[in-house]
């Protein structure tokens, strides 16, 4: 496990430092200049939480469980190489934005996410840093791309792995709903379920949560009365609610209309119910 430490100390070093190299290229476009200057502390700043997972994990007895092969080297390497040989020929800004989508890719490997993800466990305020950081990392460069001229690039962010799965709350009071519901979700984050509104209101007290999906007609607690409650506890719940019910009459769609709510209405497709989640959980709200 050394080597493979060793080896993503390195990709994070080469790439601050192709950072600041590209900086220098660009410091007469002050706003690309800053943003290549920020990257490059950030990966200053990985390179050190790097080190520190790899302090973790072999303390934890897993060293020298796998090792590193030339071919999953090379992928990220090349990646590397490719953006040095541009910045010495001479590119354009948009042509160097593209570069850094791919590149951040790359570095977002699968060894990465584990080197990070062991942090878990054995120190957790370690892993919240590092979580916050790579995901700030990643809102500057979305942020930077929110210009016209790079929506293609844009949407290619959303497709960047993720450190936390997105945790997804079911409140369904039908055992066979909320199994379906369960199937249905599955790929779309960690899920947690709960059969009424009373209990999904102490699931999160101790639980954050970015899209809760809940039926209307529960007993104990009816959906509007959770929302209600939770959005009084939990203000950035407010737009993280998807209802679904069989019966929406007028009094309802008021409600849905005056809080800018999503509703599915029973029976709903898998399709519509998973592109209703993913919309939420993708919303910048």
């Amino acid at each position: 496990m050394n080597e493979i430490i060793e080896w993503l100390t390195w990709v994070e070093e080469t790439s601050a430092r192709l950072y600041e190299k590209a900086a220098l290229i660009y410091q007469d476009d002050k706003e690309f200049a800053d943003l290549l200057r920020r990257l490059s502390a950030d990966e200053r700043l990985h390179h050190e939480l790097v080190v520190k997972a790899g302090l973790s994990i072999h303390g934890s007895g897993e060293d020298g469980f796998i090792t590193l092969d030339p071919e999953t080297k090379r992928k990220v390497e090349r990646r590397f190489d490719e953006l040095k040989e541009k910045l010495d020929g001479g590119l354009s800004r948009e042509e160097l934005a593209g570069d850094i989508v791919t590149l951040e890719f790359s570095e977002l490997n699968d060894i990465f996410l584990y080197a990070v993800d062991s942090l878990r466990e054995s120190s957790p305020g370690q892993f919240s840093l590092a979580v916050r950081e790579i995901e700030k990392h990643k809102e500057r460069i979305k942020a930077f791309l929110g210009k016209p001229g790079f929506e293609e690039l844009l949407r290619r962010t959303g497709q960047f792995p993720k450190l936390v799965k997105d945790r997804i709350l079911l409140v369904e009071d039908i055992d066979a709903n909320l199994k379906l519901l369960q199937a249905v979700l599955e790929g779309e984050g960690s899920l947690e379920a709960a059969t009424n509104g009373d209990e999904a209101l102490k699931i999160m007290e101790s639980v954050s949560f970015s899209a809760v999906v809940a039926d209307i007609d529960m007993p104990v607690m009816d959906g509007i009365e959770l929302y209600s409650r939770a959005v009084d506890r939990y203000p950035q719940l407010k737009t993280r609610f998807v209802f679904f019910t069989a019966m929406v009459d007028a009094d309802r769609l008021r409600f849905f209309r005056d809080h800018n709510l999503k509703f599915i209405q029973k029976p709903a497709s898998i399709s519509d119910i998973r592109s209703a989640v993913r919309e939420i959980i993708h919303s910048d709200n």
